[in-house]
C-alpha cells in the first residue's frame, strides 16, 4: 500500500505541476503563440480574473459561475484594450511589449488605488482524498480534468471550424487571407479577446489556491512564458501540452525528494536546456522529425 501511495503521489504532482503550467499559460497560448505579441500584461489579466471570481463569490454566486463570469469580463476586457491600444502594434513586436507592459502597471496599480492591497481569500473547494498516508486535493484533480478539458476545446477550435481556418490564415499570411474575404480585423479582435478571457479564467481557477492581491499575476508571467516559449509556434496548444509534461516530468522528482525551491531551479535549468537545443520550441522539433519520416516513408 506504501509504494501504491507513493506511485499515486508522484502521478498527482507530475499532473498538478503540469496543469499548473498549462493553467498560467493558457492566454499567453493564444496571444503570444498566435498573434506573436509579447503580453507582458497577461498576469494583470489573470488577476483581473480572480478579482473578477472573489468579488462575486463573496456576494453569494456560486464559485463555478463565478469562474464563467470571469471568462466573458476579461474577455470584453481585453477586446477593449485590443481596439484602444493593442491593434495600433500589430507587427512591432518591440512597441506591443512596451505598451503591454505599460497596461500591467496601470491594471495593478489601478487596482491598489481602488480595491486595496488584499481581497479576503475564496476556500478551496472540495475537500480532500486519502491514500495510504498521504492526503490530496479534490480541487487539483479537478483542475487537472478541466485544463484537459480546455485544451481538448481550443485543439477543436482552432483545427475544427471554420474560426480557427480564418485565424490560422490571418496569422500566417494577414495579406492572403484579407484578399481571400477574411475580416482580419475581426479575427484580430476575437483571438486578443480569447487570450484575454482564457487568462482571465484561469486566474480565477487558481483564485482558491493563492493570495489574491494586485501583483498577484506577477507569479504567473514566468511560468506562462517559459511553457510558450519551450513548446515552440509551430504547433502552440500541442507545443505547450509537450512543454508542461516535460517540465513537470524534471519538477516533479527533483521537488519530491529535494524540495520546492530546488524543484523550480530544475524546471529553469530544463528550460534554458531545451531551448539551447531546440530553439523553436518542441512543436518545431516534433514537426521536423514527422517530416522526415514523411520522406523516409
Amino acid at each position: 500500500m506504501d509504494s501504491l501511495a507513493v506511485a499515486f503521489s508522484i502521478l498527482y504532482q507530475l499532473a498538478t505541476n503540469a496543469s499548473f503550467l498549462l493553467l498560467a499559460g493558457l492566454g499567453l497560448i493564444v496571444i503570444l503563440g498566435m498573434m506573436n505579441i509579447i503580453n507582458l500584461a497577461h498576469g494583470e489579466l489573470m488577476m483581473l480574473g480572480a478579482y473578477t471570481a472573489t468579488m462575486l463569490y463573496h456576494r453569494g454566486i456560486p464559485f463555478p459561475i463565478t469562474v464563467v463570469a470571469a471568462f466573458f469580463v476579461v474577455a470584453l476586457a481585453g477586446a477593449v484594450l485590443e481596439r484602444l491600444v493593442v491593434r495600433w502594434f500589430y507587427g512591432e513586436r518591440l512597441g506591443a511589449l512596451v505598451v503591454t507592459w505599460g497596461i500591467s502597471l496601470v491594471l495593478s496599480q489601478g487596482t491598489l488605488m481602488l480595491l486595496g492591497p488584499f481581497m479576503p481569500s475564496i476556500p478551496i473547494p472540495g475537500g480532500s482524498v486519502a491514500v495510504g498516508q498521504y492526503s490530496f486535493s479534490v480541487y487539483w484533480l479537478i483542475l487537472v480534468t478541466v485544463t484537459v478539458l480546455l485544451l481538448f476545446g481550443l485543439g477543436l477550435l482552432y483545427n475544427r471550424t471554420s474560426f480557427g481556418l480564418h485565424a490560422r490564415a490571418t496569422m500566417q499570411k494577414p495579406e492572403i487571407a484579407r484578399a481571400l474575404g477574411v475580416n482580419t480585423d475581426r479575427i484580430y479582435l476575437l483571438t486578443f479577446s480569447l487570450g484575454a478571457g482564457l487568462a482571465g479564467l484561469s486566474g480565477a481557477l487558481l483564485a482558491p489556491t493563492v493570495s489574491i492581491a494586485p501583483f498577484m499575476g506577477q507569479q504567473f508571467v514566468a511560468p506562462a512564458f517559459i511553457t510558450v516559449v519551450v513548446g515552440g509556434a509551430t504547433n502552440v496548444i500541442a507545443g505547450a501540452l509537450g512543454a508542461s509534461s516535460l517540465l513537470s516530468l524534471v519538477k516533479t522528482p527533483v521537488g519530491f525528494w529535494l524540495g520546492a525551491f530546488l524543484g523550480n531551479v530544475a524546471l529553469l535549468l530544463a528550460a534554458l536546456v531545451i531551448i539551447r537545443l531546440m530553439p523553436d520550441g518542441i512543436s518545431a522539433a516534433f514537426q521536423r522529425w514527422q517530416d522526415r519520416r514523411s520522406r523516409m516513408a
